[in-house]
């Protein structure tokens, strides 16, 4: 399939393994279960939660190890942010863009870059009020700068 923005193509990657739980993790999954909430808890974002526990703890997936994905424990203990991790860093984007833009009218590249950025935050928008992850009254207007 092809790239959204681009004609390149994508790369092809190997898959990982959910059913087979790796032998050499010394972690309880209460104590996995802890680790997490306390990195959350220290402002850690989700996705550094799971690079820390790979690289830190030896914990090469929540997944395979506890059987539930790092977001589902993470709603859970009540712990989920309001928007989630991937639309929250196209708004940033978006929002540095932006400002750029305004200091730099003739820009017209990062011009239709802002464009994409906007494109790609409204798709999100739509899929996750569509899917329940963000209330239908929920506006992006209010987060943009």
């Amino acid at each position: 399939m092809a790239r959204m923005h681009t004609r390149k193509r994508g790369r092809s990657g190997s898959k990982k393994v959910y059913g087979v739980q790796p032998s050499w993790i010394q972690y309880s999954k209460d104590e996995i279960v802890n680790t997490i909430v306390n990195l959350k808890k220290s402002g850690v974002p989700p996705s550094v939660i799971g690079i820390r526990l790979r690289d830190q703890y030896g914990i090469p997936t929540v997944k395979a190890v506890l059987g539930t994905k790092l977001g589902k424990i993470l709603a859970e203990k009540g712990l989920k942010d309001e928007v989630p991790e991937d639309l929250s860093n196209l708004i940033r984007r978006y929002n540095n863009v932006a400002k750029h833009v305004e200091l730099n009218p003739k820009d017209q590249a990062n011009k239709r870059g802002r464009d994409l950025i906007m494109a790609k935050m409204l798709r999100l928008v739509k899929y996750y009020k569509r899917t329940g992850v963000l209330d239908e009254k929920w506006n992006l207007s209010k987060v943009l700068r």
